[in-house]
């Protein structure tokens, strides 16, 4: 019998937290859980599974529901979906900038 290595998968999952300014009286922290992995051309690239939102008005930690429902009540239903949808958007592609740009650092622990 005869064993040969073909490759190696390394992956790692990489959370982070990244606040997002959307105007002068709200802003988002979103935290980012993802997949991090090798492409075949062995560039670092990122597969976000999951994000986290909390919301603060006027730099004041709220709930949830409550930010969600005053929302709702001032711009309506599809103003709040695009709303999180763009900062979650926005909070993945900077992660997705870093990964692929720095990610080879951060193993290293130089950032």
């Amino acid at each position: 019998m005869k064993t040969t290595h073909l490759t190696d998968n390394i992956s790692f999952t990489y959370n982070a937290e990244v606040a997002i300014h959307v105007d002068s009286m709200i802003t988002a922290h979103v935290s980012v859980y993802s997949y991090v992995f090798r492409t075949k051309d062995g560039e670092w690239s990122l597969d976000p599974m999951d994000t986290e939102v909390d919301w603060l008005l006027n730099g004041e930690n709220v709930k949830h529901n409550g930010f969600k429902e005053l929302y709702f009540k001032l711009y309506g239903e599809d103003k709040y979906r695009t709303l999180l949808n763009n900062v979650c958007a926005e909070a993945e592609k900077m992660i997705e900038g870093r990964v692929c740009t720095s990610f080879s650092d951060i193993l290293r622990d130089k950032l």
